[in-house]
């Protein structure tokens, strides 16, 4: 019984450790009592959902207004992506391609010529569009929910000696899912700014959820 008593005050101190330093934050880990959390097999996979749907939109969104060229480098990119068994990798990958085409539309979005050729697209590109800048924005509005939830639960392993171990196992993809969202949440920001003139210019219609338990807009094929 000794043996486990301390061993589970050894990954507390570990987790604990973990935590301030991947956040910066100590006021995060402390004052709270609460012994609650939410089921984080359930926050991860929500999490995933969120990066998938903003990812999905992003790409979207990219196709409309990349040249060949920038195309062609983020086709590169996911062929790396296919090819790698590791997760880890995948992840990475995953993120710099949503990374990268999101830093692409904001750069392409305020070119003149690309305006003016948008006011030619046809319907259905355009409706395309402007679905896949509302996806975009209601992925963005569940990951703004879901990073409290995984600090919250997070905390929770601090304040729950008894599942210190069980949770310590799962504490590296809750910081990685949080700070994951934490970028992701601050580039859509800058997307959905970017873009959102070239799509009244191109008369697209832009509309943002009001909720993020709305339903994403169902989008037929690619742009």
């Amino acid at each position: 019984m000794k043996a486990r008593t301390v061993l589970a005050v050894f990954f507390m101190s570990l987790v604990t450790a973990t935590l301030a330093g991947a956040w910066g934050i100590p006021s995060v880990l402390s004052g709270s009592s609460s012994s609650s959390y939410a089921d984080p097999d359930d926050f991860l996979r929500r999490a995933q959902r969120a990066e998938a749907l903003i990812g999905r939109s992003a790409d979207l969104l990219f196709k409309a207004v990349a040249s060949k060229e920038e195309q062609e480098k983020i086709e590169a990119l996911q062929k790396q992506l296919n090819e790698t068994t590791d997760d880890k990798e995948k992840n990475a990958l995953r993120q710099q391609i949503t990374e990268s085409e999101m830093a692409t539309i904001e750069k392409r979005s305020a070119d003149r010529q690309l305006q003016q050729d948008a006011k030619k697209w046809d319907d259905r590109k355009k409706r395309q569009i402007s679905f896949a800048y509302y996806n975009l924005g209601l992925g963005s509005l569940q990951a703004a929910l879901l990073v409290p939830e995984g600090m919250r639960i997070a905390d929770a392993i601090r304040s729950n000696p008894a599942n210190a171990i069980r949770l310590a196992l799962k504490i590296t993809s809750v910081i990685d899912a949080v700070k994951a969202l934490n970028g992701i949440i601050s580039n859509t920001a800058k997307v959905t700014s970017a873009i959102k003139p070239l799509m009244t210019e191109a008369n697209i219609e832009v509309k943002s959820p009001s909720s993020a338990s709305e339903s994403p807009k169902e989008i037929d094929g690619g742009i």
